[in-house]
């Protein structure tokens, strides 16, 4: 039988509470801001988070956030062996999309936080299975942590499982909302209702 010692059961246990304290603190400053714009007509700039990037896609090419302006793009960061937090933010997003006109300009993207084992392959075969037209974005593991970086995004591989096939990624769960020009424009966490991104994305569409 397969027994974790001391030393690295303290150590999974000050990790997962070193990024607890991060994704508190990161939710007070997003939920702040996010409550400011919902109490105005008009969505509001991030002006300290996000930027471009360029990533492998699952469609086997490289591509540029800047490939998008023109486009509306919800984004989100998760990786395809998760349980729960993916496949049901994945499932609201897809009935975002349903309730949008299917003519005007949307994009989604789906960063993985594990490039070990989410190749485009693997992202095209998971993602189908929500939407055929989102687009899955890998790269090296220090291009993924740039990119999370720009977005204030969180993970962490689980050290409770000490496995190299097996293993979870812990990682925040939150939807970024992206206009045309390529500007944040609202941060959703896991509860937020359908309704209410969907009324943001037509605010932008309505600024074509």
């Amino acid at each position: 039988m397969f027994r974790t010692s001391k030393k690295f059961k303290l150590r999974a246990l000050l990790s997962l509470t070193m990024l607890a304290v991060f994704n508190f603190c990161l939710n007070i400053s997003i939920i702040q801001a996010h409550s400011t714009s919902q109490q105005s007509q008009n969505l509001e700039i991030y002006q300290d988070i996000g930027g471009n990037f360029t990533l492998l896609s699952s469609n086997n090419q490289y591509v540029s956030l800047e490939d998008f302006q023109g486009k509306v793009v919800l984004m989100f960061f998760g990786f395809t062996a998760c349980p729960d937090t993916c496949p049901l933010t994945l499932s609201k997003l897809k009935q975002v999309m349903a309730r949008l006109d299917q003519k005007k300009p949307v994009q989604q993207l789906f960063i993985t936080v594990d490039p070990k084992r989410d190749n485009p392959e693997q992202l095209k075969s998971f993602l189908s299975t929500f939407n055929l037209n989102i687009i899955g974005l890998t790269g090296t593991e220090e291009e993924i942590l740039h990119v999370a970086e720009l977005y204030g995004s969180a993970y962490m591989k689980n050290p409770t499982i000490n496995s190299e096939t097996s293993y979870l990624m812990i990682h925040t769960g939150y939807v970024y909302l992206i206009d045309q020009q390529g500007q944040v424009r609202a941060i959703y966490p896991q509860d937020t209702e359908e309704i209410r991104i969907i009324e943001d994305i037509r605010q932008l569409l309505a600024n074509i």
